[in-house]
C-alpha cells in the first residue's frame, strides 16, 4: 500500500479542508511545534483505512475525530496497491450522545478512470480494506504505521501475536490452503475410491465364464427362432386347413340345428277363422255406433236453440231478491227517522244541561269569594291597615253565611248532566250514521236489480222456457248414455277383433322368420295361404337337413386328420423350446417369446462384455486413485503448521533477524546487533558489554527506538522475499517516535538509513522535532497552527 494524496477537513486540527499531496514522493517528513497536527496526518490516514484511530484506546470511539465546534469530519485517502488506485472516504457527524459514520465508501479506479464502489457502508470498507491489504488495524500499526506509543509493539509482541502476524503478512496462509486443498483432494480420491469399489461389487457377476454361457443361450436361441420361421408356413396352411373344416362343420351344424326346428304350427287354420269372425263384428258395432252418435248430435242442435236456463233462473232471482230489498229500503227510512228525532231530543237535553252547569259555575265562584272574604275578616281589628287596599280599617264586617261546598257540589252534578247528554248524542250520531249507510246500499242495490228487470221476460214466460228446457235435456242424457253404450261395444269387438290379428300376425311373423333364417338356403316362396306356406316349408327343410347331414361328417373327417398332422409338428418344435430354456406354452406367443428372449441373451451377451471391460477400466482408475490419495495425505501431512508452515516461519524469523541485527550494528556503530531468547522473544546483544544478551523490555527508551526502528526496517526491506506468493509488498513505513532521544552520532546514522530506505523506492514517513534530521529529508509537510485551524504547507527542498 502506498498512500498517493491524504485530504482532510474538520478532521482533529484541521477545521478547514487541508490536502497532503504525496504524488511521486518517496521520502518526506511532518514537521511543526508541538500540538499542531502532524500525528493527526497519520491517524487521517489510517482512519480513512480502518475507521479507527489507534492512539485513542478504543476502535469504536469516533467523535474525537471531528474538530470542536465542527458538525462533521470529513477524511479522503488515494492510494495504490501495485498498479491500481482506491479511494477510501469516511465522514463522521455528530450525533446527541457522540457521533457516527454517515457516509463511508470504498472506490477502485481502473486504467481507463473508470470507478467501481467495492463498499458502501463503514465496515464494509474496514472488510475490504482488510482484504485488499492483508493487514488488520493492529497489524497494519505495527508494519505500516508507527504511531507515539506503539512503535515498539512488534519488539515487545509474544511469539504467538508475532507468528500470526508473520502468518498474514507473508501470506503463509497459502501452505495452509494448500494443506487444505492436499486434504479435500485426499478426501474425494477416498471418496471416489468408496464409489468405484461399490461400482466393481456391481460388476462381481462380470466373468469370462459368464460371457462364455450368454453366448451358448444365444445361439440356441438363434436355432430356435430359425426352427419356428421353417415350421410356421406349414403350420399356417394346417391351421388354416383345420379352421376351414372347422367353419365348414359349424356351418353344417347351424344350419342343422335351424332346419330341425321347422314345423307347422298346430292352430294355423283356428287362428285365421277367429280373425275373419272378428273382423265382421267389428263392421256392425261401428255402424251401431255411428247412428247412437247421429242421435246425440241432434238433440243437442235443439238444446243449443232454447233459452239460458241459468238467465232465467237469474231472472226469478232478481224479481224476489226485489221484494226483499224493497222491504228493507222501508225498514231502514224508518230507523233513521226515529234516530234523527232522538238526537233532536238528546241535543235539546244537551243545550239545558249545560245552561245549569254555567248557572252552577257562577254560584260557585261566588261563594269562593264571600268564603275567602269571611276567612280574611276573622283576622283583622279595627286600626289595621287592610291587607287588600291599604287603609286603616274603622269597622271590622260580619262574617257572611258561606254555602261552598253545596255550590261545588252542584257544579259537579251538573257537569255530568252535560257528560251523559253529550255521550248520548254521540251515540245516537253513531247509530244513525251506521243506519243511513246501510240505507244507501239498500237502495243502490234495488236501482241495480231494477236496472236488470227491465227488458226481462214475464214469469209465465220463464216457467214454460224452463219445463221446454227440462224436456230437451232429459232427452239429450237418453241419447248420450246410448252413445256411450254403442262405443263401449264397438271398441270391445275392435278389442277382440285386434286379438285375433294379432294371432295371425304372430303366425304370420313365426312364418317369416322361420323362413329368414334359411333364406340362403333357397325355401320355397311365399304366398297369401298361410297354412299352405307352412307346409311347403316344413318338406323342404326336411329335405336340406339330411344333405347338411352327411356335409358334417366329411368335414369332420377331414379337420381330425389336419389337427393330428400339426400337433406332430408343435410337439417337436415344443421340445426344442425346452431345450433353449423357453417356456412352450401358449404356442401362438412362442416366437415373439422366443425371439424376445433371443434380444434379451444377445443384449445380456454384449452388457457381459461392456461390463468385463468398465470393470478393468475401473480397477485401473483405483489404482492410480490410491497412489493419488497416498500423495496427496503425505502433502496434507508436511504443509500442516507444525510441518513446513513451522519450519518456515523460523526460516522468515531468522531472516527477519539477520536484516534487523544488520540495521541495528549500523544504527548502533556495531554495539547491539538483534537475537532471540530461548522462548523466542526479541532480545539485543550487546557487544560493548561482553556480547550481554538483554532482553528487549531491558532497553533504555534509545536503545529501545534504535531496536523497533531496526526491525521495522527489515521488515519493510525483506518482507517481499519472505512472502510465500511475493504479493505483501510493504510500499510505504511512517515513524512517529524517538528521534530526539538520539545522540548526534546516532541521529545521522538513522537519518542515512532512512534516506537508503527511501532511495529503494520504498515511502518513509517521518514525524520529527529535530531540525537536523527534516533538514535531511528532501520533501518537508511542514504543519502551522493558527487561532482556528491548522494548515500544512509542501516544501521541498
Amino acid at each position: 500500500m502506498r498512500p498517493l494524496r491524504i485530504e482532510v477537513e474538520g478532521f482533529a486540527a484541521f477545521r478547514d479542508r487541508a490536502v497532503v499531496d504525496l504524488t511521486g514522493t518517496d521520502l518526506f517528513a511532518l514537521v511543526g511545534p508541538t500540538g499542531a497536527g502532524k500525528s493527526t496526518v497519520i491517524d487521517a490516514m489510517v482512519f480513512a483505512l480502518y475507521g479507527s484511530v489507534p492512539r485513542y484506546g478504543s476502535k469504536g470511539l469516533v467523535y474525537p475525530v471531528i474538530t470542536q465546534g465542527a458538525l462533521e469530519a470529513r477524511v479522503r485517502l488515494d492510494f495504490s496497491v501495485g498498479d491500481d488506485v482506491y479511494t477510501a472516504t469516511r465522514v463522521v457527524r455528530r450525533t446527541k450522545t457522540g457521533a457516527s459514520t454517515k457516509e463511508a465508501r470504498l472506490e477502485h479506479r481502473d486504467g481507463a478512470d473508470v470507478t467501481t464502489v467495492l463498499a458502501d457502508d463503514a465496515d464494509g470498507l474496514t472488510e475490504a480494506v482488510g482484504a485488499l491489504l492483508g493487514l488488520d488495524l493492529e497489524q497494519f500499526t505495527k508494519c505500516v504505521v508507527l504511531p507515539q506509543g506503539a512503535f515498539a509493539t512488534l519488539l515487545h509482541d509474544t511469539k504467538a501475536t508475532r507468528q500470526d502476524l508473520l502468518v498474514k503478512l507473508l501470506d503463509l496462509g497459502l501452505y495452509e490452503r494448500l494443506a487444505s486443498a492436499a486434504r479435500a483432494e485426499t478426501k474425494r480420491a477416498a471418496q471416489r475410491i468408496e464409489f468405484l469399489d461399490e461400482q466393481l461389487a456391481r460388476f462381481a457377476h462380470a466373468t469370462p465364464e459368464a460371457v462364455a454361457e450368454a453366448r451358448g443361450q444365444v445361439d440356441a436361441l438363434d436355432s430356435l427362432v430359425a426352427d419356428l420361421d421353417d415350421a410356421a408356413p406349414v403350420l399356417a396352411v394346417m391351421t388354416e386347413q383345420a379352421a376351414a373344416a372347422a367353419a365348414l362343420i359349424s356351418d353344417a351344424s347351424r344350419a342343422i340345428e335351424t332346419l330341425s326346428g321347422i314345423g307347422v304350427p298346430a292352430d294355423v287354420d283356428e287362428v285365421a277363422g277367429t280373425a275373419a269372425e272378428a273382423a265382421a263384428a267389428v263392421v256392425a258395432s261401428e255402424a251401431a255406433e255411428r247412428a247412437a252418435a247421429s242421435l246425440v248430435a241432434d238433440a243437442a242442435a235443439v238444446a243449443r236453440d232454447l233459452p239460458d236456463a241459468a238467465g232465467l233462473g237469474a231472472v226469478s232471482h232478481d224479481r224476489a231478491r226485489l221484494d226483499e230489498i224493497s222491504a228493507s229500503v222501508e225498514k231502514g227510512t224508518l230507523l233513521v227517522a226515529d234516530v234523527d228525532t232522538a238526537i233532536v231530543a238528546v241535543r235539546s237535553r244537551v243545550e239545558a244541561a249545560t245552561e245549569k252547569l254555567h248557572d252552577a259555575e257562577s254560584a260557585r265562584d261566588r261563594a269562593r269569594v264571600a268564603d275567602v272574604a269571611a276567612d280574611l275578616a276573622r283576622h283583622l281589628h279595627e286600626g289595621d291597615d287592610c291587607p287588600v287596599c291599604g287603609h286603616e280599617i274603622e269597622m271590622v264586617p260580619a262574617p257572611a253565611d258561606v254555602a261552598l261546598a253545596a255550590a261545588e257540589s252542584a257544579v259537579e252534578t251538573e257537569a255530568r248532566s252535560v257528560e251523559e247528554a253529550l255521550a248520548q248524542l254521540a251515540a245516537d250520531e253513531k247509530k244513525e250514521a251506521s243506519y243511513r249507510a246501510r240505507l244507501e246500499e239498500r237502495v243502490a242495490e234495488r236501482d241495480q236489480v231494477v236496472a236488470r228487470l227491465v227488458a226481462a221476460p214475464s214469469t209465465d214466460e220463464i216457467e214454460a222456457a224452463l219445463v221446454r228446457s227440462a224436456e230437451v235435456d232429459a232427452a239429450l242424457r237418453r241419447a248420450r248414455e246410448d252413445d256411450e253404450t254403442a262405443r263401449a261395444e264397438a271398441t270391445r269387438r275392435r278389442s277382440l277383433a285386434d286379438a285375433a290379428a294379432q294371432h295371425v300376425t304372430r303366425a304370420r311373423t313365426a312364418f317369416v322368420s322361420a323362413r329368414d333364417a334359411v333364406a340362403a338356403m333357397g325355401p320355397p316362396t311365399a304366398t297369401d295361404d298361410l297354412a299352405a306356406d307352412w307346409g311347403a316349408l316344413a318338406q323342404w327343410a326336411e329335405r336340406e337337413r339330411a344333405r347338411f347331414l352327411a356335409t358334417r361328417a366329411d368335414a369332420e373327417r377331414d379337420r381330425a386328420d389336419v389337427v393330428a398332422r400339426r400337433n406332430g409338428r408343435e410337439c417337436a418344435l415344443a421340445d426344442h423350446a425346452g431345450r433353449a430354456g423357453v417356456d412352450p406354452e401358449p404356442a401362438s406367443t412362442l416366437r415373439d417369446r422366443s425371439v424376445a428372449a433371443l434380444a434379451t441373451e444377445r443384449a445380456r451377451h454384449a452388457q457381459l462384455g461392456h461390463d468385463v471391460a468398465a470393470a478393468a477400466e475401473l480397477r485401473d482408475e483405483r489404482s492410480g486413485l490410491d497412489e493419488r490419495r497416498q500423495v496427496h495425505d503425505l502433502l496434507a501431512e508436511q504443509l500442516g503448521a507444525r510441518g513446513f508452515e513451522a519450519w518456515l516461519l523460523d526460516e522468515a524469523l531468522d531472516a527477519l533477524l539477520d536484516g534487523a541485527s544488520t540495521w541495528l550494528e549500523q544504527l548502533s556503530s556495531g554495539r547491539y546487533a538483534m537475537a532471540v531468547d530461548d522462548r523466542k522473544q526479541f532480545a539485543v546483544i550487546d557487544h560493548a558489554n561482553a556480547d550481554e544478551r538483554r532482553i528487549a523490555r531491558t532497553l533504555s527508551g534509545g536503545e529501545t527506538f534504535l531496536a523497533s526502528l531496526a526491525l521495522a526496517l527489515a521488515l519493510a526491506e525483506r518482507v517481499s522475499e519472505l512472502s510465500a506468493t511475493g504479493g505483501n509488498t510493504l510500499d510505504a513505513i511512517f515513524l512517529d517516535e524517538g528521534f530526539g532521544t538520539l545522540d548526534p552520532d546516532t541521529l545521522d546514522v538513522v537519518a542515512t538509513a532512512i534516506e537508503e530506505l527511501g532511495a529503494t523506492g520504498r515511502m518513509v514517513g517521518i514525524i520529527s522535532h529535530v531540525a537536523d534530521l527534516a533538514d535531511r529529508v528532501p520533501v518537508r509537510f511542514e504543519v502551522t497552527k493558527s487561532p482556528g485551524t491548522s494548515t500544512i504547507e509542501r516544501v521541498d527542498t
